[in-house]
């Protein structure tokens, strides 16, 4: 009997979205011959360990994290797609007008964003949404950049209605596997697409509520 082969991946937020991708690449990888392992660890970290090659990749990234992590090669099928947010204090302020914003690190999609579209307010790191919107309540930031998906997940009842809210972009989640595993990409993606296009994308993204 072949001894089963492991991919390890951190276990991620519990959402909606990370279950549909785990039971989606558990199928993927098993047409491969391999099993997946997802295991506990602290997610601040989870980006350079798995650059490191501590673990196997991961399993759901915005596609620019390859630009500072040079090990981790994208599985170019797009998993699914999300918007970054924008809760405001402010009704009438732009942007770039705003002093200061709260965003959540270990979620590179935020930082991206303030890259690309220079800002020259203070910006606050915290570790949680919780975290972001105590900070937006409390009056200490005008604003905070979310996924949408996690402020849904980790505050099912938030009423956003409170602040002004702006969708900054939507933006597509990948997989992404470390160099070593090279070789199992276009095989990756293929078994992706087979998956997509027999429908059993669309029965999940049903299962999870994603479409």
């Amino acid at each position: 009997m072949a001894e089963t082969k492991y991919m390890t991946f951190n276990r991620p937020a519990d959402t909606q979205q990370a279950r549909y991708v785990i039971e989606l690449m558990t199928m993927a990888y098993k047409e491969l011959g391999y099993e997946l392992h997802i295991i506990d660890f602290n997610h601040q970290s989870s980006l350079a360990a798995a650059n490191n090659g501590t673990l196997d990749g991961q399993l759901g990234r915005v596609a620019s994290i390859n630009k500072k992590y040079k090990n981790l090669r994208l599985v170019n099928v797009p998993l699914f797609e999300f918007d970054l947010i924008l809760l405001k204090n402010c009704q009438q302020c732009n942007f770039d007008q705003i002093a200061n914003i709260a965003i959540q690190s270990g979620y590179p999609a935020a930082q991206n964003y303030l890259d690309q579209h220079p800002y020259i307010g203070d910006v606050i790191r915290v570790k949680s949404v919780t975290a972001q919107l105590n900070l937006l309540t409390q009056k200490k930031v005008q604003g905070a950049i979310l996924l949408d998906f996690l402020l849904d997940t980790a505050h099912p009842s938030f009423d956003a209605n409170q602040f002004h809210k702006e969708v900054l972009i939507p933006i597509k989640s990948f997989h992404f596997l470390h160099s070593r595993h090279q070789a199992l990409i276009p095989k990756l993606e293929t078994q992706l697409n087979k998956l997509n296009k027999n429908g059993t994308v669309h029965l999940l993204k049903n299962k999870y509520n994603l479409n």
